[in-house]
């Protein structure tokens, strides 16, 4: 039988390399016996990475249903994690900021995400893993209009920077 395109296409490339990225980083938090799930710890990287973005705006991004990021939401507002407030300038909408707490569960889950990070990237040269991140930066950019994502820093959204005073 005809394919469309060849297994090792791009796409196929990238879908493969994300489903297993996910599979393996869900399977380190379990066994990490963390918390928080996968996808709150997700949800949470995001809610730091994009501060102040409003809930549906923050969804769309992870690439989550608004009723699916609303629950990981509710469950880290509880355990006081983030904070959610109106949103200034349309007061039907929240937006969406981590707290201070947040800080020791990213203290937690930076060794795990860097663990799998070296494992990901083993075998690769220092130049291979630059020219890696840079192609999938530049990816990226190509595929989206969004100028939060393209214009965001190289930090892996999974690893926010410690908060400074």
């Amino acid at each position: 039988m005809t394919q469309l395109l060849p297994s090792n296409s791009l796409g196929f490339l990238l879908v493969d390399a994300a489903r297993l990225f996910r599979q393996a980083f869900e399977k380190v938090v379990v066994e990490a016996g963390l918390e928080l799930t996968p996808g709150e710890i997700r949800a949470l990287a995001y809610v730091a990475r994009f501060e102040g973005t409003r809930q549906a705006v923050l969804a769309d991004r992870m690439g989550v249903e608004p009723m699916t990021l609303s629950a990981y939401l509710d469950r880290l507002e509880i355990r006081g994690l983030i904070s959610r407030t109106v949103d200034p300038s349309d007061r039907r909408a929240k937006v969406v900021r981590p707290t201070p707490a947040a800080e020791k569960v990213f203290t937690e889950v930076r060794p795990i995400a860097l663990a799998l990070y070296e494992q990901t990237v083993s075998g690769f040269s220092e130049e291979e893993r630059a020219v890696v991140d840079e192609l999938l930066q530049r990816i990226r950019a190509n595929l989206t209009n969004d100028p939060q994502i393209v214009g965001s820093a190289t930090q892996d959204p999974a690893l926010p920077l410690p908060r400074t005073a």
